[in-house]
């Protein structure tokens, strides 16, 4: 297994990489876009050169830190529960400590184990319940 971070002329593997999630593939136009923005973050672990892990996110820029908004994490069914997300995680932390974020987070639900499972055991800290809440706004 490798873990990479992809950057620019590696649209091919982050068009493979979307089709873990359950969002709409890009066209290669929108994936080099999406690689040449630094403030987009993307990782993958890879088997045989084949995507089978990907994780997402968005770095914020805020007066008081940096932080990495993690917006999704998914792996192949075939390769769950061998450590992928949780090396991919260690992986995004280590970047952050290079100077490049102060902070990472991820939502979840509750009413999801695995992921409350992997959060908990990469070093994710729970705030306080019900401590944060979300809202939506249609526009």
């Amino acid at each position: 297994m490798d873990i990479r971070f992809l950057a620019p002329g590696d649209e091919a593997l982050l068009i493979d990489a979307v089709r873990l999630t359950d969002e709409d593939v890009p066209s290669p136009a929108q994936a080099t876009a999406h690689l040449a923005d630094r403030d987009l973050v993307n990782i993958v672990a890879l088997d045989a050169g084949r995507v089978v892990a990907f994780i997402y996110g968005h770095v914020l820029r805020r007066f008081e830190a940096t932080s990495l908004f993690i917006y999704s994490v998914d792996t192949a069914p075939t390769h769950q529960r061998r450590g992928l997300a949780k090396a991919m995680l260690k992986a995004l932390a280590a970047e952050g400590r290079t100077g490049r974020w102060d902070e990472m987070f991820v939502f979840t639900n509750r009413g999801n184990p695995a992921a409350m499972a992997l959060y908990a055991s990469a070093g994710g800290v729970r705030p306080p319940p019900d401590d944060v809440v979300m809202f939506d706004f249609e526009l």
